[in-house]
């Protein structure tokens, strides 16, 4: 079960796949290409804890599932 993650590791687990930071407002904007398709990712800024909807939103516009990025915040590749 993927544990409650906060805005840094959220980041740390996009670079790892390549997708990285671009700019910054109200929340954080992330770029990048991953399985062929160019990726715009929204994370909220500063938060300790992100909502489970939310990481579900940002993994699914990441493109990846959640066994994959338990995978690889566990230190394993996908």
């Amino acid at each position: 079960m993927l544990r409650e993650l906060s805005s840094d590791d959220v980041a740390k687990l996009l670079q790892k796949i390549g997708i990285h930071f671009k700019r910054h407002g109200k929340e954080d904007i992330y770029e990048g290409l991953f399985r062929g398709k160019v990726r715009v990712v929204i994370v909220p800024r500063n938060k300790k804890s992100i909502p489970k909807g939310t990481l579900a939103s940002i993994l699914r516009q990441a493109g990846i599932t959640r066994k994959e990025a338990e995978k690889l915040l566990s230190g394993k590749e996908p």
